[in-house]
């Protein structure tokens, strides 16, 4: 296996989509872009990377690094400049998402942008907007704060009281390795944080609730909810239970989440794709809202397996010459795994002595058996399996391109066999 050779592409005249982001959900949406007739074009930047290894990925552009962030707009802008088969930039990772919001006034006109109005982009990543909204609403949300400095976290966290969670105000950026700390006493934040993060401008505060993590995937074309499924996280990359979703099922839709979910984009007259997430306590009966993203979900392929076909509806939402969308419900009684973070989150436990050995030994047991038993995996397919190889083959150790310029795909143009 050559992880590092792509085969060149014979050239075509067909429209083009963008992808800015390259991680997992970005190798399902080149699937099903292809299948659709569009000549698909991966960002070499923003995730683990590999999606340009697909068989139905054309293109790779290696661009300049979003932290350079006036240089990558130059170079989008100049892309799309020389470019004018590219029809459609569908931004996959937030940090993307974020970008096109603020510049949406330098984007040129004569494209589609496949995600929500700038606005509703900027309000949904504010958490702390978001959470207003929220009980705006009437939609319960626990008490929360938003803190700029050491002082005010301590004072709100005493007034909030304990559990505790806190994230970053930036939703894509993480605390130490982790995107949220659980923290059950004074003492215990002071460990966790024993000053005030570097890099970060604010934080979320929240009381703690005890439950599990629903995600209702959707699309809405005017504030009326077009498409909708909902999913159970039962396993995350962390043992404490926050971080990434690396198993979980599709469920039968709860009526209460679907009802805030429909309230929440009815409110915004929301257009386009996301994810709203709740938190569930079943023992109590409890539900809080926790946040909408107004974007592609990590877990995307899930959503795509059920029938919802979002990636479709991105760019047909983005189009306002659409006609009114019939509304559908996803399938169902679907298990998923994502393979590939639950061995790296089982790797990070055991090397920041967060696990014990017979609860690695049964962490390993359990992504072992869902890797050959679940009905749907995040990046793994039969038909395009290299993708997925070269992720692997990361995990033990090749030192591959991994979005750099090395791939010979940075100029080729065509069709996928």
């Amino acid at each position: 296996m050559d992880c590092n050779a792509v085969s060149p592409r014979e050239a075509q005249s067909q429209d083009a989509v963008l992808l800015l982001g390259n991680y997992r959900p970005t190798i399902t949406l080149v699937r099903t872009l292809k299948q659709l007739g569009y000549l698909t074009m991966v960002g070499l930047g923003g995730g683990e990377g590999e999606a340009e290894r697909s068989r139905f990925a054309d293109e790779a552009w290696d661009h300049p690094p979003l932290e350079e962030q006036e240089t990558f707009i130059d170079a989008l802008l100049g892309l799309l400049a020389e470019r004018p088969d590219i029809k459609v930039v569908l931004p996959v990772a937030e940090g993307f998402v974020r970008l096109l919001a603020d510049i949406a006034d330098r984007l040129p006109d004569d494209r589609l942008y496949a995600t929500p109005t700038a606005r509703h982009v900027k309000l949904l990543l504010d958490k702390f907007g978001a959470y207003a909204l929220a009980e705006e609403a009437g939609i319960p949300v626990a008490p929360f704060a938003q803190v700029d400095s050491y002082e005010e976290l301590t004072s709100e966290a005493d007034r909030i009281g304990f559990p505790l969670v806190i994230r970053s105000l930036v939703s894509a950026q993480r605390l130490g390795q982790k995107k949220a700390l659980t923290v059950d006493s004074e003492d215990g934040l002071t460990r966790a944080l024993p000053a005030w993060p570097a890099g970060h401008r604010g934080l979320i505060l929240q009381r703690q609730v005890r439950g599990l993590r629903h995600n209702v995937y959707f699309a809405a074309q005017k504030g009326r909810l077009v498409r909708h499924l909902e999913t159970l996280i039962e396993r995350t990359d962390h043992p404490d239970g926050t971080g990434l979703a690396v198993e979980g099922r599709s469920v039968e839709p709860d009526a209460r989440l679907l009802t805030h979910t429909k309230r929440l984009l009815g409110l915004l007259s929301y257009t386009g794709i996301g994810c709203a997430q709740f938190l569930v306590d079943r023992k109590h009966g409890e539900v809080h809202f926790l946040e909408i993203n107004p974007r592609v979900a990590g877990n995307h392929a899930i959503a795509e397996a059920a029938g919802l076909q979002l990636g479709e509806l991105a760019i047909r939402l983005a189009d306002p010459a659409t006609g009114e969308i019939a509304p559908r419900s996803g399938q169902a009684g679907l298990l998923y795994a994502w393979t590939y973070g639950d061995i790296r989150g089982l790797k990070a436990a055991l090397a920041q002595g967060d696990i014990s050995a017979g609860a690695a030994m049964r962490w390993a047991a359990r992504l072992a058996f869902l890797a050959v038993t679940a009905d749907v995996h995040m990046t793994w397919s039969w038909r395009d399996p290299m993708p997925t190889l070269c992720l692997f083959a990361r995990q033990l150790g090749w030192k591959g391109s991994g979005g750099a310029a090395s791939t010979a795909m940075a100029t080729q143009r065509g069709t996928a066999g």
